[in-house]
This record gives C-alpha cells, structure tokens and sequence, in this order.
C-alpha cells in the first residue's frame, strides 16, 4: 500500500509540474496573440487540473484505508523514519495531522494544565505545529490562515460581535443570562446545567456532553450528518478549575475533528463555535481544520454581570444576537456540506471569486500556492491568468490605481470587502524580482516612481525593497496597505520595530509623511 500511495503521490507531484509549464506556456501565448495555442494550451490545463483533483481523492482514500505513513509513525513514536523522509509536521499531509494528534493529544483537561503534562509539555512538542491555539509563539502563526479567511460563517460571527444591532429578545435574554449567571454555584455542573437550561430554551436546541476516554465536554451541539456545531466549556468561576480554558475547549475540538469527523473533514474544514463561560464571563471562539487546527478567539471574555447602565451590556447582548443568527447557518452548512462535491484546497482561504475593477462582472480563481503570510499565487478560470492575492484589512485602491495607471504598479483586477473588516486583494502577476535582489538597480525608475506617487497627492509608508518588484529594468510598487492620501495615511499598530529601521517620526498611529518615503528612497539608491 505504501509503495501505492507514494506513486501517486509522484503521479501528483508530476501533474503540478505539467500544470507550471503549461501555465508558463499560456502566458506567452497570450502575449503573442496566438489564439489557437491559447485555446489549445487552454483545454490542457483544464485536462490537467482534472487530473489532478482525481489524483488528490485517489489520495484521500488510500489513505484513509491504510495505516499511517513512515514518516507519519515516527512523528506518532511507532518507527523510525525513513533515510528520505523529513521530520517536520510541513511534510504530513491533512490525514496524517490528523491521525498524528490523534494520538498525541492527552484528553483535553489534562491538556488545558499550566502544570506538567499540560499544553506547554515538551513530550507535546510534535503536535504544537498542528493545533495554532497561539499560545506557542512561534513562525506557525505566521503561516497559518486565520479563521475569519477559513470561513465565512465564523467570521460573520465576530464581526456581529462587535457591530451588530441586538433586537429586543436578545437584549431579554441577555438581562436573563445576566440574571442566572450572576449567582454563586456551589458546583461547576450546575453552572453548566443552568447555562444548557438558558441556552436550549432560547435557541430550541438540544446540548450533550461528548466523551472522549475519561473526560466529558461541557456542552456539545452536534449535527446528525457529523459536525461539531457548538462546544461549550465552562469552569465556575475565572480561575477554578487549573487550566487554560481556551485550550481547553480548542482541544475538545481538534479531539472531535480529528478522531470523529473522519468522514466530513474530506469535504470540510469542519467550523465550530466554541463557548467558554467562566463565572459570569463568557467568549466566543472559532474552530476549523484546515491543514492544521486552527482556532481563534472572535471576543474577548465579555462580562455577564447585570449592568443595565455600562456599556458592557451591549457588548453581551451583540455577542448573544451572533450566536441566534450563526446556530441556523451552521446547521445550515451541515445539512448541505456531504452532499456537495468534494471541496478542493481545504488549506486556503474560502473566497474564491471577486468582482472585476473592469466591469468584466465576477471572476473565479484557484488558488496555486502560498508565497508568504497571507499572500498567494492564484489563476483565474477559465483561461489561466496568474494572479497575486492579498489578504489584508485596510488597503489604498486610489493610490494603486494611480500607480497602475502611470505604470508604475501591477494592474488592479479587483477587490472583496469580506466579513470581519477583511480586504481581498487581486492584483496581475509580475513575474519580478525584488529590489533587494537585483544588482543592477534601476534607480531613475525607481525615482520616478515615487515622484508620481507624490505628484498624485499619495504616500506609501513602507518603500522598503520587498515591496519594490522590478522587471525589464523598470519598476513596480506594491503593497498599498499603508498608502494613502497626505496627511490623512496614518501607520498601523503594532508595526515591527525590532527587526526593521523606520524613518524618525514613522511610528505606531502616526502620520505617514513624504519626508519618510524619501528616506526609504536614499537608504534604497
């Protein structure tokens, strides 16, 4: 079976090489005008996308009728890697994180600890990199796709959090909550069953507690298809209990995900609403597997005290108006998601369309890889343009379109407004070096460049070289997430002051000035 698996594995390897070339080849032909070459070139690479989606399922179920791979089994201590094989989680596909955590995970309390044995344990160290909780810092979150981008639902949920208007049952049922969850409770149970009480009461459904070995969850709303819809955690007050509450109810789900959703986590990324309730303090957070487990916090720990006269009310009662409208989208994807063709590229983004800035109407794409952070390779279907994708939450179009018209940035092709203040960004494909690359630098071009973009009445705020691509001896500018109109473009927070040297002035919440693009300018001629 193994040596099965890893022909395809190379029958895949090979396609996507096909698929490079072929995509190479389009473009040139485009370029020329060739129209026959195109359409010719065209209908191979849909025959080969074909390919290799059938390739991939092959996959998938070679290895869910087999035993774990080598490389596999030595991460999970059942046998030594093979002389070829790497020994890092990058090299595991989808099944095999799963099958790896699986194993590893200790039950999710146990895991929750502060204490030996808990979620900072070295003798844990294998499976850190396949469950992003972040609360390990390291380069995993910055190849990690954030929940609100794996999902639609999970991200309105946050963005009804912090934006939504509450109706007048949800302000009722919020002065209820406040109400019940304000009392002492001898036991962490009967928090629990009083909380399950409000809950099913208000939203008609029904909650039971999974078991995985000797633990129990505090609450699970599940589907009859398979999904984990909602995991509710609890401890009795902030502090009791002796672990990590987030972790805690983040581990039940990649529990759930990994060892029971076997079937749907072919056709899903498996989204889950999680609940922590501590005392009279409750957060809502959000799952999904993707190529790891991914959860992150959509609230802070909102307070459930009743305060009719703080605004922290209003905070609760937006949180509780989140949850009635996301219960019926859940239960909604769940009906529908194994009845639907199998969904391809699990690890990326959900948005896989955008409106044209041409007018064209709207354009499909696929993603082809990840270049760095949330930046990505994609082709546009059906014809196969390259295209650069970007996710970021703010963004100056009018200073890139400007750029792009004087010729000075790729072409804009279009743009997303997404839930949860995210931006997506689809731009041409440069096929370009950076100007820290170059040894020859063009810096007459790169001057005229930034002159334009001063002459347009627009800063950048980040002309560090990564961010200048240069092609046939002429330059282009990217990244316009700082850019804006002078004396309006203000610099993020949290910008990185250790690693990188900023112009004087430049700082968190400040004004982006000419001054400082033209002293990018000097350092960069």
């Amino acid at each position: 079976m193994d040596s099965q698996l890893e022909a395809v594995r190379q029958d895949i390897r090979s396609v996507k090489g096909k698929i490079v070339d072929i995509e190479q080849d389009l473009a040139a032909a485009k370029e020329a005008k060739n129209g026959e070459q195109e359409r010719k070139l065209f209908d191979m690479l849909l025959s080969l996308n074909n390919q290799l989606s059938g390739l991939q399922e092959e996959k998938n179920i070679l290895l869910r009728s087999q035993a774990p791979t080598r490389l596999a089994k030595a991460l999970l201590g059942e046998g030594p890697p093979s002389k070829k094989a790497k020994t890092g989680v990058a090299d595991l596909d989808r099944e095999e994180i799963a099958a790896l955590i699986n194993k590893k995970l200790p039950t999710a309390s146990s895991y929750s600890k502060t204490t030996v044995g808990g979620w900072a344990d070295s003798r844990y160290k294998t499976i850190w990199p396949c469950m992003n909780f972040h609360r390990q810092h390291t380069l995993q979150d910055q190849h990690t796709t954030p929940v609100a981008l794996l999902d639609p639902i999970l991200a309105q949920v946050a963005e009804d959090c912090a934006v939504a208007a509450p109706t007048e049952g949800d302000c009722n049922f919020t002065a209820r909550v406040a109400s019940a969850m304000s009392e002492s409770f001898t036991k962490e149970g009967e928090r629990m069953d009083k909380f399950w009480e409000l809950l099913e009461h208000e939203y008609s459904v029904r909650f039971q507690r999974i078991e995985f070995g000797d633990a129990k969850t505090d609450g699970s709303l599940t589907h009859p298809k398979g999904g984990l819809v909602v995991n509710v955690e609890v401890k009795n007050e902030v502090g009791s209990g002796g672990g990590a509450i987030h972790v805690q109810n983040a581990a039940y789900f990649a529990a759930y995900a990994d060892g029971q959703a076997v079937v749907l986590r072919q056709v899903s990324t498996c989204p889950t609403l999680l609940i922590e309730l501590a005392g009279p303090n409750m957060s809502l957070s959000g799952a999904v597997f993707s190529n790891v487990v991914v959860c992150d916090q959509l609230t802070p720990m909102v307070s459930l005290l009743w305060q009719p006269h703080s605004p922290l009310m209003l905070q609760a009662a937006r949180c509780f108006a989140a949850l009635r409208m996301a219960l019926p989208r859940l239960l909604a994807y769940y009906d529908s998601v194994q009845s639907q063709a199998l969904r391809q590229q699990l690890d990326f983004p959900y948005p896989t369309s955008f409106i044209a800035s041409d007018g064209g109407g709207q354009a499909h794409f696929q993603y082809v890889r990840r270049l760095s952070g949330l930046c990505f390779k994609g082709v546009i279907q059906p014809h196969g343009q390259s295209v650069f994708v970007k996710f970021c939450r703010s963004y100056s179009f009018a200073a890139h379109q400007a750029m792009a018209a004087a010729g000075y940035a790729p072409a804009l092709l279009g743009f997303e407004q997404l839930a949860q203040g995210w931006l997506l960004i689809v731009q041409q494909f440069v096929d370009a070096v950076s100007w820290d690359e170059i040894v020859h630098k063009p810096v007459e071009s790169l001057k005229a460049a930034v002159h334009a973009l001063h002459a347009a009445g627009f800063v950048h705020g980040d002309l560090r070289g990564c961010n200048i691509l240069v092609a046939a001896g002429a330059v282009s500018l990217i990244d316009f997430e700082w850019a804006g109109i002078v004396g309006k473009a203000t610099y993020p927070y949290f910008m990185n002051h250790v690693d990188i040297q900023w112009p004087d002035g430049a700082s968190d919440g400040r004004l982006v000035t000419e001054s400082h693009d033209l002293w990018w300018l000097s350092k960069l001629i």
